[in-house]
């Protein structure tokens, strides 16, 4: 039995069972609205093209045709090619699940997801399923397409943008990793695969019998996880995130001539320093230790920026940043770490700890600011084995139905507990003071106020972290009555600010006493003659007291520590580049 639900756009199929369930008219409405919302998702991840659209690649590249089973787009490939069908269809496979299909491309579909803007390996490939003619563009005309033609723009990034989203949703394949809940090289591994977007299975050795069968197959030995598998079964024990990110073709190519921009961070404000840079024909490179978001991609929901009345998560909005920045032919490598910046005459040298040097007439220091640690003695013991800087689905999935516990009241803290309560069987809110209304917003106090899996604990402070291999208990101390309580848990989740993470700028720029920045107006007739600034002009605004180096986001000095005002921060800084060029 088939039900064709009619509409004025078009027929959806149903399949008849859940209409079995629908015994009342506002729940075939419901049903049947799902089933559309659905369609047009499909609709905007594999549009088709109209043939005045098809006529503009036409011109870029030229006509192929292919036979049965050729591979089109192999598995691992970098730079690859962009292809629309003219005739017959092509396969798109799960290289991690050879029998999955993603889906079928036919006439007038294309090929693709957001790694065509980057030169990062292909993650999937591309099978000629019937003989088919393809109409082939080469890779580095992409961008030049998308800046040209809005609505192609609009049509591509978009599609872009949503594969990749439906597949990370699927959580079904990709990398296997195989390590320890309570391993710190773990949880560094997890976070450097959520914040790069790549597609991984976590097999957690605590918990997980596959993971053993898994070791005893491939002759694996506990002390050499974490241990990654790609989808030829190449086995990597205790692989470095650089190792990873060559893998993958994250570590794009420095070149060896100058850049007009290099910029220090992919947080909020280094990647809108990148999008606009890079838009505006400026030669730019953004390096990030570990990958797009700083610490605003550790948050589970933004809901007070600007144009997202629902909210955005932080890891989502980075994402959109990296593959707008990318779009616009910006270079962006990850993982590279600074070390070292050297003025020289007319240019910089940034030295990196992987060895490399990067060379640009104009800097932008975005490394904003690293979180603040508890006082506690052994608390560097168990960074990754039970206390975390950041609350998003990486951190989450280890604590279900499990006891929780944040330190910190700012909104941070807030979102992070309202997040982890979605998961977590109680969440316990540890802070100084004896209200949370002092750092946190009115809205969301009432919803942690609201939420029954909340606990406050005020005028309280850990004083202790107990365990022999992970964490297992926390020691409370009351600041005012100094009555001491334990709570038994294994995740314990730190909010409580930050120190500027500037180690790589120091003795070369004026900074604050805390370590921050100082910038434009904020630099004095004689820090600038302290730090022989050469020339007759003062400082532009978020220029430090090196010509040519400018500041943004959370380690500049007079910071709001807000995504807005970052990302408002990095494109300012372009203008006064402009302004420094000419």
């Amino acid at each position: 039995m088939k039900i064709y639900v009619v509409n004025s756009l078009k027929y959806f199929h149903v399949s008849y069972k859940p209409l079995l369930h629908a015994r009342h008219h506002e729940d075939l409405i419901r049903i049947v609205a799902s089933f559309k919302n659905q369609e047009m998702k499909r609709v905007k991840s594999f549009p088709t093209l109209t043939e005045k659209q098809i006529a503009i690649f036409e011109k870029e590249g030229k006509v192929k045709t292919y036979k049965a089973q050729e591979v089109i787009i192999d598995e691992g490939e970098r730079g690859f090619d962009f292809f629309i069908v003219l005739e017959g269809e092509v396969d798109i496979i799960d290289p991690f699940q050879p029998d999955t299909l993603i889906t079928t491309h036919t006439k007038r579909e294309f090929t693709g997801d957001s790694d065509m803007l980057s030169q990062r390996a292909s993650v999937f490939k591309a099978v000629a399923k019937s003989d088919c003619k393809l109409i082939q563009v080469p890779h580095e005309k992409l961008s030049d397409i998308l800046s040209t033609y809005p609505d192609l723009n609009d049509i591509l990034i978009t599609a872009f943008i949503l594969r990749r989203k439906e597949l990370l949703k699927k959580n079904n394949s990709g990398f296997t990793l195989l390590g320890s809940r309570f391993s710190p090289e773990t949880y560094v591994i997890r976070d450097f695969f959520s914040k790069n977007h790549l597609r991984y299975i976590w097999l957690d050795l605590e918990k997980d019998k596959k993971a053993e069968e898994i070791l005893l197959n491939f002759n694996i030995k506990q002390e050499e996880t974490p241990v990654i598998i790609d989808a030829d079964f190449n086995v990597y024990r205790k692989p470095s995130l650089q190792d990873i990110a060559h893998h993958t073709g994250l570590s794009a190519t420095i070149q060896e001539d100058k850049y007009d921009i290099l910029i220090v961070g992919a947080g909020p404000g280094g990647l809108a320093a990148s999008v606009y840079g890079a838009s505006e024909g400026l030669k730019t490179i953004t390096i990030d230790k570990i990958g797009p978001g700083g610490q605003a991609g550790n948050s589970s929901k933004i809901e007070n920026y600007l144009g997202f009345p629902t909210g955005i998560s932080g890891s989502e909005l980075a994402n959109r940043a990296y593959t707008q920045a990318q779009k616009f032919g910006c270079t962006v490598s990850v993982p590279i770490e600074a070390e070292t910046l050297i003025r020289h005459k007319n240019h910089f040298e940034l030295k990196t700890k992987e060895g490399k040097s990067i060379y640009a007439s104009t800097v932008i220091a975005a490394s904003g600011a690293k979180y603040r640690s508890l006082n506690v003695e052994n608390i560097d013991f168990y960074k990754g084995r039970g206390v975390f800087y950041g609350a998003t689905t990486t951190e989450a999935n280890t604590c279900q139905k499990e006891e929780v516990a944040i330190v910190g009241g700012g909104n941070s803290a807030g979102q992070a507990a309202m997040f982890l309560a979605t998961f977590a069987a109680k969440v316990h809110l540890i802070i100084r003071g004896d209200t949370l209304e002092k750092s946190m917003s009115s809205y969301l106090i009432k919803r942690v106020e609201n939420e029954p899996k909340i606990q406050v604990h005020t005028n309280s402070e850990i004083t202790a972290l107990e365990g022999e291999e992970h964490l297992e208990r926390v020691i409370l101390t009351n600041n005012k009555s100094k009555e001491t309580s334990s709570l038994h848990l294994r995740n314990l989740f730190l909010f409580i600010g930050a120190v500027p993470a500037n180690d790589w700028l120091k003795d070369l720029i004026c900074m604050d006493r805390k370590g921050f920045i100082l910038t434009g107006n904020e630099l004095s007739a004689y820090d600038l003659q302290c730090f022989h600034w050469d020339l007759d002009r003062p400082p532009y605004p978020l220029e430090t007291s090196q010509p040519g180096l400018f500041a943004v986001g959370d380690i500049r000095s007079g910071s709001t520590k807000r995504v807005a005002s970052s990302v408002g921060e990095g494109a300012m800084a372009i203008s006064f580049i402009h302004n420094f060029f000419a």
